[in-house]
């Protein structure tokens, strides 16, 4: 009996000893990230058969064991990806916010002085207000410039640092994807070495590792045998046993200067969709980049494009106070387009605006594809943005705002198709705001007057008035030759010259698609989509030479041709000319000396140019004549024809006459400064909605909504995390109070068991005592 007292003093002074040494493994890693409390586990030793009766024989020693539950451990983890992902989306879109919120780096107190400076123009046209107007029409031009290069500059840095920011982030990716790899197999070997026990603290680690991934990316954990296989985004795995799938920051195959994941799978590296990564820090970098960075740059790159056009279209319109057409007042690049890096064609698409007022904030991925069965292949293009879809079989497409054609590529430049699944990035108004800048330094250049006026000569015996009318189109300054139908090529859309004497006549040759007629010697600039080809024009082509020796200039459609000071951009519209088509560049003043005749008998004016059709605006109701007709006379109606505008009034009697005329003089004349102040109003934007300011207010209005919801949601999303914290510490975590009533426990289990023993130990001494 002795000794099996004993046996029970020396199990349960091992059971107290392994209790207090496990208290205190908790106590000291109470502040061990990713520790989950540990509890011993014992039970009664099976009890000895005594004549009729059971007698303990102590207690046996279980496993000890991590207090830990699985399905709250998966709780944390996906609230700590979604906490990491609004964080990741807030910080970011904060910094824009900010930005655009700031009146010292916005762009609406800019647009506002400069529309102001064209307004106190309008006012002084002349004498020395008029010339410090001019200049404080410059001035305040470039400041609106300067300040919304600065705010693309700003989202351009904005953008690197989330390409630095992705790259980080899939470094850290990859070590704990490994770190998790070598733990599987560490807790591989230590559960083989144990015969099947549990290696709590290894389990630990490998449960916080795979946490501090989730603050990554959103993760999904398989245990496959006690093993973790571990994937992302839509099932891409990261890690499979000891395997470890490293992923890499690559550029984006359709634009360099975009950061994608990619994964190597036979010696390949296979780019992933950035969509598919939710969750995480990573998949809070790629929505804040597709979804508010690039809406942003596109918006703001959108109202400069619409600010440099239709302010140049209109300043083109009028007079300098040299008497010439005004030419472009802002410079802005046009749509960019970069082909896939897995093309298989050289093929580039050329994008040119059509209508900017239709332009969206939408960048457009276009590809070419292979009809099904009989059908001819087509032009797939589709707007990122709400994937949209437009078709086309052959090119050029519009499509909001925008025409879609092929590019000329190399030198000499020559059209490619492109070969079958062959993809295009097209980013309209992405690169804008960044090159927006002042095409004109010269306050003379500035064109406020009107290149037409009109007068009612004091030998008229009618009360007839005239307003000084305006120009709509600056139509004479391409004019098409008589010799050949040339509508369906649009010339003249960038025209800036002053005068060409004597005119440059052109045709259009087929086999290679080329224009004839530039002088020999001619040196002739094509540029397309980015790229710049010179040529110079000689009696015999010798294409060795550099530049090339060329009979005939290359035709592009959406190409500009620069040539002597003068600058075009020829266009298909909707087809190519056909061989022997010509068209004339002639003076840049679009008025031709035109003297109506008011008839009493028919009340109508006659004297309009031969080849002029006519329109009569009354009120709502607008009706067009053709060349050669009678023009009834209309009180008040508006009549218009080769692009000019005037409105008639008055009694007019029988043999009255109008005089329409070229300005002779730009000096004085505030009618075009009008007109361009008159822009600021004006809905040009958002197929007529909204105007500048207005679409530079929602734009501020969209980012400033969009970083609140995101600052309610992290609120949210951080509550819900530590909700979740506290639930998983509140069953698994240590807690000091019980930890050391644990001890004292253990500590009296431990000296009771010392005394049992002490016990056992005597009354076996005395047994022994009396055998003696």
């Amino acid at each position: 009996m002795g000794t099996n007292i004993l046996g029970i003093g020396q199990s349960a002074l091992a059971a107290a000893q392994m209790g207090i040494a496990t208290a205190g493994h908790n106590i000291a890693n109470i502040n061990t990230p990713g520790y989950n409390r540990q509890q011993l586990l014992q039970s009664a030793a099976a009890a000895q058969n005594v004549g009729g009766s059971f007698i303990g024989q102590g207690t046996v020693i279980g496993e000890v064991r991590r207090v830990y539950n699985e399905f709250i451990g998966q709780q944390v983890n996906a609230t700590q990806s979604s906490q990491n992902y609004s964080a990741a989306y807030l910080n970011q879109i904060q910094q824009i916010s900010n930005l655009v919120a700031d009146q010292s780096a916005g762009v609406s107190p800019a647009l506002q002085e400069f529309f102001s400076s064209i307004q106190n123009l309008a006012i002084s046209p002349n004498g020395t207000a008029g010339a410090a107007a001019r200049q404080a029409v410059l001035s305040t031009g470039s400041s609106l410039v300067s300040r919304i290069q600065s705010l693309g500059s700003r989202l351009d840095q904005i953008s690197d640092d989330v390409n630095n920011r992705i790259g980080q982030t899939v470094t850290s990716i990859n070590a704990y994807s490994k770190q998790i790899a070598d733990l599987n197999d560490s807790i591989e070997t230590a559960v083989a070495i144990s015969g099947g026990g549990a290696p709590n603290d290894l389990l630990d680690q490998r449960d916080l590792a795979v946490t501090e991934l989730s603050k990554l990316v959103n993760v999904t954990v398989v245990d496959q045998g006690g093993k973790f296989n571990i994937f992302m985004g839509t099932g891409q795995p990261l890690v499979l046993g000891a395997k470890v799938s490293v992923l890499q920051p690559t550029s984006s195959l359709t634009d360099p200067s975009r950061i994608q994941v990619s994964y190597e799978s036979n010696g390949s590296l296979i780019q992933l969709n950035e969509q598919s990564l939710k969750g995480g820090e990573l998949g809070g970098l790629f929505a804040f980049r597709s979804n508010s960075l690039d809406v942003a740059r596109n918006s703001l790159g959108r109202i400069a494009v619409a600010i440099a056009t239709e302010f140049n279209d209109q300043h083109k319109l009028g007079q300098d106070l040299n008497g010439q057409i005004g030419n472009d007042f802002f410079s802005i690049a046009g749509p960019s387009s970069t082909p896939s890096g897995i093309n298989t064609s050289t093929a580039n698409m050329a994008v040119s605006f059509s209508d900017v007022g239709a332009l969206t904030t939408s960048d457009y991925r276009v590809q070419y594809l292979a009809g099904v069965g009989p059908a001819p292949n087509y032009f797939k293009i589709t707007r990122i943005s709400d994937g949209s879809v437009n078709t086309s079989t052959t090119l050029p497409a519009v499509v909001d705002g925008l025409s879609f054609n092929l590019a000329a590529v190399g030198s000499p430049a020559i059209v490619v198709t492109p070969n079958v699944n062959d993809e295009f990035m097209v980013r309209p108004t992405a690169l804008a705001a960044s090159s927006i800048s002042m095409a004109i330094n010269d306050t003379s250049k500035i064109a406020a007057a009107v290149p037409v006026t009109t007068s009612v000569p004091s030998t008229n015996l009618g009360t007839g008035k005239i307003t000084s009318g305006v120009v709509n189109t600056a139509v004479s300054a391409t004019s098409n030759s008589a010799t050949g139908v040339i509508g369906a090529v649009s010339v003249g859309d960038s025209y800036k010259s002053a005068t060409l004497t004597p005119p440059l006549n052109l045709t259009f040759a087929t086999g290679p698609n080329s224009l004839a007629g530039f002088p020999i010697g001619a040196l002739v600039s094509v540029t397309n989509g980015g790229v710049t080809s010179n040529y110079q024009v000689a009696a015999v082509a010798a294409p060795a030479a550099s530049p090339p020796q060329v009979v005939n200039v290359p035709y592009t459609s959406g190409a500009t041709v620069t040539y002597g000071g003068v600058s075009f951009v020829i266009k298909d519209n909707p087809s190519a000319p056909t061989a022997g088509d010509t068209f004339t560049l002639g003076s840049s003043l679009p008025i031709t000396p035109t003297k109506l005749t008011y008839n009493s008998a028919g009340n109508n004016f006659t004297g309009f140019p031969a080849n002029a059709n006519v329109t009569v605006k009354n009120g709502n109701t607008t009706t067009s004549y053709v060349a050669g007709s009678a023009i009834p006379y209309i009180e008040g109606s508006t009549i218009s024809f080769n692009g000019l505008s005037f409105t008639v009034s008055g009694a007019y009697s029988n043999g009255d006459v109008v005089n329409i005329s070229t300005n002779p003089s730009g000096s004085g004349d505030n009618r075009n400064a009008g007109l361009l102040a008159g822009l600021q109003t004006k809905n040009t934007m958002g197929s007529g909605t909204t105007s500048f300011q207005g679409a530079y207010g929602q734009f501020v209005s969209n980012v400033g909504n969009k970083a609140h919801e995101m600052e309610v949601t992290n609120k949210s999303e951080t509550k819900l995390l530590a909700q979740a914290i506290q639930a998983q510490q509140s069953e698994s975590g240590v807690n000091l109070d019980e930890e050391a009533a644990n001890l004292l426990r253990y500590q009296q289990a431990y000296q009771a068991a010392g005394k049992l023993m002490q016990i056992a130990s005597q009354l076996f001494d005395a047994i022994l005592a009396i055998g003696r």
